[in-house]
């Protein structure tokens, strides 16, 4: 207690140490964006939050009306890989009206002509590349590109 014969500054701030404490920075918000033939979108936002989700808010959307999200599942299944928790928006229906991080997982999510949320930094990849091969390939390469990402903005 600041008693009237104590010699302080009237610029002198006093912050609650429990009020320090409530504050926490708001993590970075993620979008996964494809085109939702594959659920590419669905698998990398379910790996990053698998590996990372404590760092950053991840959301997914699809640039088609529907996307095959059941064959997405079965593969994460495999490497014990949740979706729960993790809803695929049509980027139409989507509300998010920023991003940080906007990461189309192929070239096809951004040639829709649908309108983006505004976004912090574009992350273009191309995890569809070799889809012929079949998920796992799709899996593998979203797998590699996450882990280049955090690489990159989350241990620099």
């Amino acid at each position: 207690m600041i008693d009237a014969k104590d010699n302080v500054s009237l610029d002198a701030c006093c912050v609650d140490e429990n009020m320090r404490r409530d504050i926490a920075p708001s993590k970075p918000i993620v979008l996964f964006l494809c085109d939702g033939i594959h659920g590419a979108s669905l698998m990398a936002a379910a790996v990053m939050k698998h590996k990372a989700g404590s760092f950053f808010d991840i959301h997914c959307a699809h640039t088609a009306h529907t996307m095959r999200t059941e064959q997405a599942s079965k593969a994460l299944i495999q490497f014990q890989i949740s979706t729960s928790g993790l809803t695929p928006f049509p980027l139409s229906e989507l509300t998010l009206a920023y991003v940080d991080y906007l990461v189309a997982v192929n070239p096809a999510a951004v040639q829709s002509g649908l309108p983006l949320p505004d976004y912090g930094k574009f992350v273009p990849w191309d995890v569809t590349e070799h889809s012929e091969a079949g998920l796992a390939a799709v899996l593998r390469a979203v797998n590699q590109n996450i882990n280049y990402f955090l690489s990159l903005y989350l241990f620099r």
